[in-house]
Protein backbone atom coordinates (compact mmCIF):
# COMPACT_ATOMS: atom_id res chain seq x y z
CA UNK A 1 0.00 0.00 0.00
CA UNK A 2 1.05 3.34 -0.77
CA UNK A 3 1.20 6.81 1.63
CA UNK A 4 1.25 9.76 -0.08
CA UNK A 5 2.63 12.50 2.32
CA UNK A 6 2.39 15.64 0.39
CA UNK A 7 -0.28 17.88 -1.30
CA UNK A 8 0.74 19.57 -4.57
CA UNK A 9 0.34 23.08 -4.39
CA UNK A 10 1.16 26.38 -5.80
CA UNK A 11 3.56 24.38 -8.36
CA UNK A 12 5.49 22.30 -5.87
CA UNK A 13 5.09 19.27 -3.13
CA UNK A 14 4.47 20.44 0.12
CA UNK A 15 3.58 18.58 3.65
CA UNK A 16 0.29 18.61 4.20
CA UNK A 17 -1.02 20.91 7.48
CA UNK A 18 -2.47 18.21 9.42
CA UNK A 19 -1.75 14.88 10.07
CA UNK A 20 -4.94 12.86 8.93
CA UNK A 21 -5.44 10.86 6.31
CA UNK A 22 -8.04 9.07 3.73
CA UNK A 23 -7.89 6.18 2.45
CA UNK A 24 -7.85 5.31 -1.29
CA UNK A 25 -10.25 2.50 -2.03
CA UNK A 26 -10.35 0.21 -4.89
CA UNK A 27 -14.04 -0.14 -6.33
CA UNK A 28 -13.44 -3.06 -7.88
CA UNK A 29 -12.69 -4.75 -4.80
CA UNK A 30 -12.71 -2.77 -1.94
CA UNK A 31 -9.26 -2.62 -0.65
CA UNK A 32 -7.38 -0.38 0.53
CA UNK A 33 -4.98 0.89 -2.16
CA UNK A 34 -3.03 4.30 -0.75
CA UNK A 35 -3.53 7.15 1.53
CA UNK A 36 -3.60 10.58 0.78
CA UNK A 37 -3.48 13.43 3.16
CA UNK A 38 -6.43 15.02 4.38
CA UNK A 39 -6.77 18.88 3.72
CA UNK A 40 -7.09 21.25 6.23
CA UNK A 41 -8.27 24.97 6.26
CA UNK A 42 -4.80 26.10 5.91
CA UNK A 43 -3.97 23.37 2.90
CA UNK A 44 -6.90 24.76 1.33
CA UNK A 45 -6.14 28.46 1.75
CA UNK A 46 -2.79 28.23 0.46
CA UNK A 47 -4.56 26.44 -2.38
CA UNK A 48 -6.75 29.05 -3.04
CA UNK A 49 -3.98 31.79 -3.14
CA UNK A 50 -1.78 30.20 -5.48
CA UNK A 51 -5.08 29.56 -7.71
CA UNK A 52 -5.81 33.49 -7.55
CA UNK A 53 -2.30 34.30 -8.16
CA UNK A 54 -2.14 31.90 -11.22
CA UNK A 55 -5.65 33.27 -13.20
CA UNK A 56 -5.61 37.16 -12.26
CA UNK A 57 -9.25 38.93 -12.79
Amino acid sequence: MKAHDGMYIDGEWRTAAGPDTIPVVNPADERIIAHVPAGTAEDVDAAVRAARAALPA
